[in-house]
């Protein structure tokens, strides 16, 4: 049985730098994640973390994303989730963020 590894590419642009997720982000995967959102805060860049390919998400990955948010609020900075396929976003909804984390508008 294949088990889809948590994949992240960074990609980016003039101002901005976005994390694309792809596979599941669970606790084998947080550790990769925390280091990604790190090094690519370390830019300076507006960050977007894509979540439009992730196939699972467990308390590990929503624990950097609260983080993550956290830090928005402390240190003044903005970021831009853009939301997973139903079964990743269902997830966010059953613990409240979806409503406290930015996520992009989408025409679901």
């Amino acid at each position: 049985m294949d088990v889809p590894v948590l994949q992240i590419a960074s990609s980016s642009e003039a101002t901005s730098i976005t994390l694309t997720l792809t596979g599941e982000l669970d606790l084998a995967g947080e550790g990769r994640f925390e280091e990604a959102v790190q090094e690519a805060r370390a830019t300076g860049l507006k960050l977007t973390v894509d979540l439009s390919k992730l196939e699972f998400i467990d308390s590990s990955g929503l624990r950097v994303l609260v983080r993550l948010h956290n830090d928005s609020l402390r240190e003044g900075f903005t970021y831009t989730v853009i939301p997973g396929p139903p079964q990743v976003h269902r997830t966010f909804a059953l613990c409240g963020l979806d409503a406290t984390l930015p996520f992009a508008a989408t025409s679901r």
